[in-house]
């Protein structure tokens, strides 16, 4: 058996094993907030072989872009590559896989959300996506816009969905039902992966992610669906956050050297 073989087989088995229930799910998406800038058959990948990785690049963007070499007997994760004209596979590796050369090496940006960065962030947000209800705390405010942002487009995707049923067990359930079904896992899965890349407490929502029909997206098919349209309308989010924090960051930075204030 191939090499590229062996990783197709993986990703049908982990599409069977993260689709089985909530807690299975929740771990994937766990998983794919940190990897917010891969595709879903890129996450469903990575979760299977690294669970614990954090920040993923290619050989070439650790070397030239970062300066950054890979740590001797470092293992790649290999992903499908989808452009290539034959089938192949590419490989990246974790920030935990190499190290910075001397001087020059860089590390990888992972922001990390603090209590003083929830207003600018909303306003960001609201700026784009709409207001939310101000006396509500951050996290319900987050999960608003989640839930705007799923509902504005779970219509796009959700033909698909019912177009992949065959073999699933969505599949003798008429469009309506299927539809109900695909605009609440969205729903939740794009509030779940956006909350959690926040670094909020998830335990305090279980009720709120219930996931209580993950399993009937029991195909490949069906869960690529539901996978890439949720990883597709979470990556624009977390990445305007991502600079919200950098930018707000920097000027506070900035801030404290012209005040000469080092607290």
């Amino acid at each position: 058996m191939t090499k590229y073989i062996k990783i197709s087989v993986l990703a049908r088995e982990t599409a069977k094993k993260v689709c089985r229930g909530r807690e299975q799910w929740i771990r994937y998406l766990d998983v794919a907030s940190r990897l917010y800038k891969y595709p879903f058959e890129d996450q469903l990948l990575i979760y299977a072989q690294r669970p614990d990785a954090t920040a993923c690049a290619s050989l070439e963007m650790w070397n030239e872009r970062m300066f950054c070499w890979v740590n001797r007997g470092a293992k790649g994760i290999a992903l499908i590559d989808g452009e290539s004209e034959r089938p192949k596979l590419r490989y990246v590796f974790d920030v935990s896989d190499v190290h910075k050369a001397r001087r020059i090496g860089k590390d990888p940006f992972i922001w990390h959300l603090r209590e003083e960065h929830k207003e600018v962030v909303l306003a960001e947000l609201e700026h784009i996506y709409g207001s939310t209800n101000a006396s509500l705390p951050f996290e319900n405010r987050i999960y608003e816009i989640a839930e705007r942002i799923a509902d504005d487009f779970y219509e796009e995707a959700v033909d698909e969905v019912i177009d992949e049923t065959a073999n699933s067990f969505l599949e003798d359930l008429d469009g309506d039902a299927v539809a109900v079904r695909f605009r609440e896992m969205l729903v939740q899965s794009v509030g779940y992966t956006i909350l959690k890349r926040c670094g909020c407490d998830m335990t305090e929502f279980a009720d709120d992610f219930t996931f209580d029909y993950i399993h009937e997206f029991n195909t490949l098919r069906t869960l690529s669906v539901l996978g890439s349209t949720t990883s597709e309308l979470c990556e624009p989010v977390l990445i305007r956050i991502g600079r919200t924090i950098a930018r707000y960051d920097r000027a506070l930075l900035q801030n404290r050297r012209y005040t000469g204030n080092h607290n």
